[in-house]
């Protein structure tokens, strides 16, 4: 077999298929020849346009042929642009044609992020399972400060290529690699006395506390109090075992005003020459100099202020740093954690029971650490504060403050990052919960024994959360009113540019996750729910009414859809008027859920209930969720939503008496942080023929008019399992001759009365489907949501209002949306291929979509225009 000619096409022309239809090719299309014979004398050849796959003839003016090398590089490139500009650098061309497992490279993760990181080839060649598929994609492992930052461990759509760290890969094309020429290893740090003046580089994009990206040896400064220390990256990476707190850069300073040795717990990250010299701090802190030797310049940066736009940009209020390494050591090992001395006696809520003669032996230490921990003042700390105990540390989330019947003190309940073999419990304190988490994660432990979590900085004396979010303090984020009504911006690649990256979204704070998730869902893309926006008021309406219902449309819907952000501020004045307007107290600091927001925002605008729902023989009931619940459903399979409504309806003998034109669906747990099950499949399509009161439906068996259902053969496997079962006269009176079903009950369904008489369907059958246009998941407490931005299956965007959480429960969390086109891939599985898959190898965003869903939306576009 011959090997394939490819082509590029240099400048752009139409082409004739051999149907004679007119076809525009558009420069930097790959065109692969057809047969030779089907070229003509002067030169116009039959070639098939590799993109969509149509054949057209093509002057040979146009073309430019590729070689070997090139056409596996290009054809990979899915833009045309992008691979006339590549083709056209020669040497570049080269390069990558040599690059080989194990070369270092720089590697640009996502199309959309611009700068390239630091990685290391691991795999060349094809990914599609496809044999014809020629393409080459470099599989990359991340490394430095970029570890983490990546979407796969070498595996893509179930088949593994190449093995690293979850996170820590990706697959790119050429477009996106190129070699990387800088020497191995790491620059020496220079010595202190050394003079070297820098310019500090502003901080880029949209976020405002962004850190350009950083390698060892690269100089650095960071904020502290008045002044702005400065110092050499010795460190930079996830610290060992937390790959869920970041990236972390360890600074060798160029004066004694640290306060890190060089150790995290029992690992040695650098051998600092004192600890007065040493600083670990988030990298989302840490800024990059620019060196700048000129003569003049360094005279007129000798002022070491930093420049006032930078302070405007960078409230004070936002930064905290770790304190002193001798603040930081408490003077003994607090009671109730497991030590490391295998003499001690290993505890957890038993240390609450010790003996008052151990207390007041140790009262006078105690005293000493008072004084220590006044430095802390414990009484700062509350609920959703993270902390850390015992040293090394061990870290938590502050979930319960009180007083246990058999202790004086003040008590804290801990829910722990990582679960302890022994002492811990699930939230339950000897028989009795006082909050929930996963088994082995809870520590009671005395108040006074908690501090700071000394990796996110020094606690600073916390403001009421509620009246810190004003306009004075979120200046820099605020988002403007939008008086017009908006639609949702265009669907597709522009809805991609318009929404994605920092600062995107709503913003969020103070415990408002399940808000922002839930109302990111529920308007951005889609109108069906627009009707809350517009009702006016009537005489039965209170101020109430119209301010809550202006504040939703103009100062959060509207500005979303129009400049594709909201300001925290925004959203908690639509907190205060829900609490106000619904008297439910806690919508303005603490955690709801979801559905709580959902029923208060209904009853405070009046809006009518999404669906009505009945039971055989009963009144209908209207609702604005369904939550669904199971029944005797396997744990161990991957159900789809589809499987899961249909099992609860006809367990619970339900019915929808009308097409919904929004749905909205609460996936089956025992509380938020208990699944009933592992993996759950949204179904991108929602049929809900069968689910509807007096609709015509199909024979299960002949397909002809059906007229009875029966719940009874539900679980029948002979029918296909869990599926809901309905027969026409004849099929039913067969299928309940057998022995097995003598003693089910089919009963009459109700059809329309033009089809009552007839006895048969009509010619075309409609169909009452709905679309999945978002998901809301839920992970420890915290919520985000996926909404698909386009009509492709792959156009999804994965939304967090807090995805930079330094800020703390006071701080400014920074919202992000991101392209999260994989998740598409899951979506369209078969439930047996997702069976067969390790949800731990899946991709962060494809595992979040699976494991963690907690409601699902669904809306049908033609509803949506009437009802």
């Amino acid at each position: 077999m011959k090997p394939r000619r490819l082509f590029i096409v240099m400048k752009g022309f139409m082409g004739e298929t051999t149907a004679g239809e007119e076809v525009k090719v558009s420069k930097g299309s790959l065109l692969s020849q057809e047969d030779a014979q089907g070229s003509s004398p002067d030169g116009t050849f039959l070639a098939k346009i590799v993109d969509t796959e149509k054949i057209v003839w093509v002057p040979p003016w146009a073309t430019w042929e590729l070689s070997g090398s090139q056409s596996g590089l290009l054809e990979a490139v899915t833009n045309g642009d992008e691979r006339l500009a590549l083709l056209k650098q020669e040497r570049l061309m080269r390069r990558l044609s040599t690059l080989r497992k194990g070369d270092r490279v720089k590697v640009q993760i996502t199309s959309a992020s611009g700068r390239k990181v630091q990685g290391i080839i691991r795999y060349r060649g094809p990914i599609d399972k496809s044999k014809h598929d020629t393409s080459v994609i470099f599989g990359v492992e991340l490394v430095g400060s970029a570890a983490g930052r990546g979407f796969t461990d070498g595996s893509f759509k179930g088949q593994k290529f190449f093995s690293c760290r979850e996170n820590c890969g990706v697959f790119v094309p050429a477009n996106r690699i190129e070699p990387d020429d800088s020497p191995e290893g790491s620059p020496p740090a220079p010595p202190r006395d050394r003079i070297r003046e820098c310019a500090r580089i502003q901080l880029t994009s949209g976020d405002p506390l962004s850190s350009p990206g950083l390698e060892i040896g690269d100089r650095v400064f960071f904020r502290m109090e008045d002044s702005t220390p400065t110092g050499t990256v010795v460190y930079c990476d996830h610290l060992p075992k937390k790959l869920e707190t970041g990236v972390f850069v360890g600074i060798l300073l160029d004066q004694p005003v640290g306060s890190w040795d060089g150790r995290f717990k029992d690992h040695v990250l650098y051998r600092m020459p004192s600890p007065e010299f040493g600083m670990l701090l988030p990298i989302s802190k840490v800024f990059k100099e620019q060196v700048d030797r000129s003569p003049e310049i360094l005279a007129n940066r000798s002022s070491p202020s930093i420049s006032e736009e930078y302070e405007d940009r960078l409230s004070l209020s936002s930064i905290r740093y770790p304190p002193r390494m001798e603040e930081c050591s408490p003077k003994e090992i607090p009671r109730g954690i497991p030590s490391d001395d295998p003499q001690k006696k290993e505890v957890g809520t038993s240390e609450l029971e010790q003996n008052e003669e151990e207390e007041e032996g140790e009262e006078e230490e105690d005293d000493d650490d008072d004084d220590s921990d006044e430095q802390y003042n414990h009484h700062l700390l509350e609920i959703n504060s993270m902390v850390e105990v015992n040293n090394p540390p061990i870290y938590g989330v502050i979930r319960w403050i009180g007083k246990l019947p058999d202790v004086a003190e003040t008590i804290a309940g801990l829910e722990l990052e990582e679960p302890l073999s022994s002492g811990c419990t699930d939230g339950q304190y000897r028989g009795i919960r006082y909050f929930h988490c996963q088994p082995n994660k809870a520590l009671f432990i005395k108040l006074r024994r908690c501090r700071p979590d000394s990796r996110f900085g020094a606690v600073q004396h916390l403001e009421n959360p509620v009246l810190r979010c004003n306009s004075l303090d979120f200046r820099v984020y605020a988002s403007a009113r939008v008086e017009e009504d908006t639609p949702p911006p265009p669907l597709g690649d522009e809805a991609l540019e318009h929404l994605s990256g920092w600062k995107k979204g709503i913003q969020g704070h103070c415990n408002s996750c399940y808000l922002d998730a839930t109302l990111f869902c529920m308007f951005t893309f889609t109108s069906v729910l627009d009707s809350m926006l517009l009702r006016p008021a009537d005489k039965n309406d209170g101020e109430s009414y119209t301010e809550t219902r202006d504040l939703l449309r103009t100062e959060i819907v509207n500005p979303l859809r129009k400049n594709g952000y909201v300001c925290a501020t925004k959203i908690m004045a639509l907190r205060k008027a829900l609490e106000k307007a619904g008297h439910s107290s806690g919508f303005t600091s603490e955690e709801k859920d979801p559905e709580e927001f959902l029923t208060l925002l209904f009853r405070v605008l009046k809006m009518e209930p999404l669906f009505q729902i009945r039971s055989a023989g009963q009144d209908p009931h209207g609702c604005i969720f369904y939550q669904i619940f199971v029944e005797d459903h396997p744990p161990q399979v991957v159900p789809t939503v589809q499987e899961l409504l249909e099992g609860s309806l006809v367990t619970g003998d339900l019915k929808f008496t009308e097409a919904p034109s929004c749905l909205i669906l609460q996936m089956p747990r025992n509380g938020k942080n208990f699944k009933a099950f592992r993996t759950i499949q949204p179904s991108l399509e929602l049929d809900l023929t069968d689910l509807l009161e007096e609709t015509p439906r199909e024979c299960s068996i002949c397909q002809e008019l059906a007229v009875n259902e029966c719940l009874d053969c539900y679980g029948d496997p002979s029918f296909g399992i869990r599926r809901i079962k309905q027969f026409c006269r004849v099929c039913s009176q067969q299928v309940h001759k057998h022995r097995a079903r003598r003693s089910h009950h089919p009963r009459p369904l109700h059809l329309p009365k033009e089809l009552s008489p007839s006895g048969s369907l009509p010619e075309i059958i409609p169909r009452q489907t709905m679309q999945l246009f978002g998901v809301l998941c839920i992970e420890t407490s915290h919520y985000v949501a996926f909404t698909r931005q386009g009509p492709d299956v792959h156009q999804w965007l994965f939304f967090d209002s807090m995805a930079d959480r330094e800020g703390g429960l006071n701080g400014f969390n920074i919202p992000r949306v991101t392209p999260c086109s994989e998740v598409a891939d899951y979506l369209e599985m078969s439930p047996e291929e997702l069976r067969s898959l390790d949800p731990k190898s899946l991709p962060a965003c494809a595992r979040r979509l699976l494991c963690d869903a907690y409601m699902c939306f669904y809306h049908s576009p033609s509803l949506g225009l009437y009802k």
